[in-house]
């Protein structure tokens, strides 16, 4: 069974919620859980700006910005974009960022898929107030790779990653650049975020126990900042590289006509050779690197990138959703010191049980066309797929020091915990000594049809197998971020050569990691 029916099976991509009249109203197409806006793909894709320095600035500020609609949002940016800058290096390379917080929250920033000193990593214990700094300095020593950088402060990572923060870092090499794959304009990063927009087009994050429990869900899908946008595309094969870069939302990728594509990375750089697929899913954190042949098309033609959510609620929280008054929900006291909810500390308080649910996406099913290319040139360029793309060198698995089994639990009322406990700053929780090779066994044994994608901080794996399924082509290289079905057990290997310190793991899932859904490990 593969992936994408195997959630389904767990009832995660049904259960679609009704999104309101009025929201509706506002849209020239609606399906199921999302939003179009009236101008829908009439406003240009626009990119990231690259910095490709090696000594600069990352400042964070608080601004607005209309993003849909005519109301401006309150967001945050880096040097004043949105999406934040594109870090593009040299393996081999040397980085000195200057990071300058000058929002009004705590931050610290976390350099997602690199392996770098435990300093340099962005630990929630170096996170830095506001009007304060954080010097990094590292090499960065990685294949070629589409990784990423996003803050990383406990309780706070999902409010600042969903009004901008985070963006591109991008590795190359000379393995990879001696394959000549589509670069310049034929090169597409793509962020891809759902957000919550409410009936005057601002954003909102009004996230209430549930949220906090399942994660905040969007109505409406963003592609590098924007909904529904468009591209000019010439006849040539172009490059995508994706990111889902949403808080909690998994989603499903594939063209509106059904077009075929080829897989050639994920997270941690190529493959040793490019897959044929019609779709492509990706969970909170995860990465993959695209081959798109437009040249089946006609000038004047037009095909859509679309998503379809694969999260779900289900069971218990269709019970659940809704209604903010009555019953159950008024039994959930939203902080965590007190009441049924009785625990861990929320620093945002209470904010409403279920949040703004009259404005709320649905946390399961649904899809929506999201971006839309052009067929604008003819071919000018060239260019053969390659059929060998990297030299690829895994350990063996019997070849393991031990094995480590991490249980994704569910803590009655409290929300999902790692191995029965919630995050502690300093704790150490597992304690790794350098150099050794590692089977980590994740087993998701929450109450409900609830995934996780979790990350493994320092340290690139392979995933050996997994209980619901096959794995999919773009697991099937290096990895830093896998997901765990409801149910489901999936096995990681991987080799802790980072330096000595303090790092986290975590579900990527941002609402969990904020609710203490993450644990330490001490390389020794």
């Amino acid at each position: 069974m593969d992936r994408k029916k195997f959630l389904k099976y767990l009832g995660l991509g049904s259960a679609v919620a009704t999104l309101p009249s009025a929201l509706l109203a506002c849209s020239s197409e609606a399906k199921e859980g999302f939003v179009l806006p009236q101008n829908a793909f009439t406003q240009p894709l626009v990119f990231p700006e690259e910095i490709r320095a090696n000594d600069f600035e990352l400042v964070a500020e608080s601004t607005q910005k209309t993003l849909a609609g005519d109301a401006p949002s309150d967001i945050y940016t880096l040097n004043g974009a949105l999406p934040s800058p594109t870090i593009r290096i040299k393996r081999g390379q040397s980085l000195n960022i200057n990071f300058q917080n000058r929002i009004t929250q705590e931050s610290i920033l976390h350099w997602h898929g690199l392996i770098v000193p435990p300093a340099m990593d962005g630990h929630p214990k170096d996170a830095v107030q506001p009007g304060q700094n954080y010097n990094y300095r590292f090499n960065v020593d990685q294949r070629a790779g589409t990784y990423w950088y996003h803050p990383h402060p406990d309780q706070l990572t999902g409010p600042q990653v969903y009004r901008g923060l985070g963006g591109f870092f991008i590795v190359e090499d000379d393995e990879e650049q001696a394959l000549g794959l589509p670069s310049g304009d034929r090169e597409l990063p793509l962020i891809v975020q759902d957000k919550q927009f409410n009936s005057s087009g601002q954003l909102t994050y009004n996230i209430g126990r549930m949220d906090r429990m399942m994660g905040f869900f969007g109505n409406t899908l963003l592609v590098n900042g924007r909904p529904a946008p468009y591209h000019k595309v010439s006849t040539n094969w172009h490059r995508l590289r994706l990111l889902n870069g949403s808080n909690a939302r998994i989603l499903d990728f594939s063209f509106s006509d059904g077009h075929a594509f080829h897989v050639i990375g994920g997270d941690g750089g190529l493959l040793e050779q490019p897959h044929e697929i019609s779709s492509v899913m990706l969970a909170p954190g995860e990465r993959a690197d695209l081959l798109v042949d437009f040249s089946r098309y006609e000038k004047g033609q037009k095909v859509r990138m679309q998503a379809e959510a694969q999260n779900g609620g289900g069971g218990m929280m269709d019970m659940m959703d809704g209604n903010r008054n009555g019953g159950m929900m008024d039994m959930m006291d939203g902080n965590r010191n007190g009441g049924m909810m009785n625990g861990r500390q929320s620093r945002r308080g209470m904010q409403g049980m279920m949040g703004d649910r009259d404005r709320r996406g649905s946390t399961s099913g649904g899809e929506a066309d999201i971006l839309e290319f052009r067929i604008a040139k003819e071919k000018q360029e060239e260019f053969e797929l390659p059929g060998r793309l990297a030299k690829r060198s895994y350990p063996d698995a019997s070849a393991a020091d031990r094995s480590r089994r991490i249980n994704l639990t569910m803590e009655m009322m409290q929300g999902p915990a790692i191995n029965g406990k919630f995050f502690e700053m300093m704790r150490v929780d597992q304690k790794v000594p350098q150099g050794a090779l590692e089977v980590w066994e994740f087993t998701n044994n929450t109450m409900m049809p609830m995934p996780h994608p979790m990350h493994i901080h320092a340290t690139q794996f392979n995933v050996l197998e997994r209980s619901g399924g096959e794995l999919s082509p773009h697991e099937r290289g290096w990895k830093d971020t896998v997901l765990v079905g409801a149910g489901e057990t999936v096995r990681v290997l991987t080799k802790f050569d980072a330096p000595k310190g303090l790092y986290v793991f975590h579900c990527h899932n941002l609402e969990h990691e904020d609710n203490g859904m993450m644990a330490n490990f001490e390389i020794t």
